[in-house]
């Protein structure tokens, strides 16, 4: 394992972010940002740049067969999308977001809802926002009953059931299989679901892809989920670019009443986010951390951005909302010895910056705690263009041949 791990490593440039960048970075960030408050102006939306993101070199190829493999509990196959993105009035359904052996699921969003996200000096971006969810289940996973004393619909030929106090629609869209859409709290009236309804088709399947190709993943893990966005952040901004979630426990496909999302399992999470918003979750990390300590008492300052958009939002869905106070200066001085990757004290979590500076790579996990394993799972990664999908491999060769 060593010498494949070396292989793959070998010729890679060298990293050009260490973990003192970030934190003080941070720091920097932090300290505009109480300059701009004091100053009670008014915030000037700033153009954008436009940024030339040259992808990095996938090191060697491989091709792996899609059935039998040691990190999947299931094939490939499993893992095909059939749904693809369109478009009702002002409303856009994306293509699957998050991808399951049992389901695929779709962010729904209306065009021109955006959140404003600050990065770089002073720079600002709008990045589009989803408060509702679209949810295709394979013949025969979904259960429908918990809609049996709701509203009988019809959408198009089919018989369906809506829920007004969940804010939901249910549909058969074919034989024994269920779609389900959801809406935050005030997004989606009745009708705009009936007519996302009516609109949805099935495409032939396309291979699922990640924008990856890992040479290693602890033993014991198999694929459970994948996609652009994990499933605990499906609803906010779009602002993930990569994901895949392993469990150590087989997931149950069968009389599903919701998605899955990996509670009570030894999950394995692996994110990519653009640099510019990775920095502020390990800011996060590092600011409100076990190691942290107040200087002087806690500081309270307005909302610490970027964070995702909690409401409106599914309420009885995860959503990732970063907590940043009261503020804590770190007590965690990185030394000069310290390389990429790296990880946050007394945190399941680890980083890695891509060698174009232009991706941030997050692995977490809650059955690792030391962080020794999700090292050598970023140090055995090669990742492609986030932003291109051209670029993304395969299941076959994005995972590893072995768990071992």
């Amino acid at each position: 394992m060593r010498e494949l791990l070396a292989a793959a490593h070998e010729g890679e440039p060298p990293m050009r972010h260490t973990t003192d960048d970030f934190v003080g970075g941070g720091r920097r960030r932090r300290t505009r940002r109480r300059m701009t408050w004091a100053g009670s102006a008014a915030g000037t939306v700033l153009a954008m740049a436009a940024v030339t993101v040259v992808p990095q070199m996938i090191i060697g190829t491989r091709t792996v067969a899609a059935t039998g493999q040691a990190v999947m509990f299931y094939t490939a196959t499993a893992f095909n999308q059939t749904i693809s993105a369109y478009a009702v009035g002002d409303i856009r359904v994306s293509d699957p977001v998050n991808v399951t052996p049992g389901y695929q699921q779709s962010r729904i969003s209306r065009v021109g809802d955006t959140k404003q996200y600050e990065h770089a000096e002073g720079q600002v971006e709008q990045v589009q926002v989803s408060h509702s969810v679209l949810t295709v289940y394979r013949t025969g996973i979904f259960d429908p009953a918990q809609f049996g004393d709701t509203e009988q619909v019809t959408v198009g030929s089919a018989s369906g059931r809506y829920s007004a106090d969940d804010r939901a629609l249910a549909w058969q869209y074919a034989t024994g299989a269920w779609a389900v859409i959801r809406s935050g709290s005030g997004d989606l009236s009745k009708a705009d679901m009936l007519r996302l309804a009516e609109a949805m088709r099935t495409a032939p399947e396309r291979p699922a892809t990640l924008p990856w190709r890992m040479t290693y993943l602890p033993p014991g893990y198999h694929l459970s989920s994948m996609g652009v966005t994990s499933d605990d952040e499906l609803t906010g901004a779009h602002l993930q670019q990569g994901d895949a979630r392993f469990t150590k426990e087989p997931e149950e496909y069968a009389s599903l009443t919701q998605p899955l999302t990996g509670d009570g399992l030894s999950n394995l999470r692996v994110k990519v986010y653009p640099r510019w918003y990775g920095e502020t979750r390990i800011g996060g990390f590092f600011w409100s951390g076990a190691q942290a300590q107040p200087s002087g008492g806690p500081s309270y300052e307005p909302s610490y951005e970027p964070s995702y958009e909690p409401s409106p939002g599914i309420s009885d869905w995860p959503s990732y909302e970063p907590s940043y106070s009261p503020t804590f200066e770190p007590s965690y001085t990185p030394s000069s010895t310290d390389v990429e990757p790296f990880c946050v004290p007394d945190q399941s979590v680890c980083y890695r910056v891509t060698a174009d500076g232009a991706y941030i790579v997050e692995a977490s996990a809650t059955a690792e705690p030391d962080g020794t394993e999700l090292l050598k799972v970023l140090r055995g990664m090669r990742i492609a263009d986030p932003d291109n999908t051209s670029t993304w491999s395969p299941l076959g060769e994005a995972l590893p041949a072995t768990s071992g």
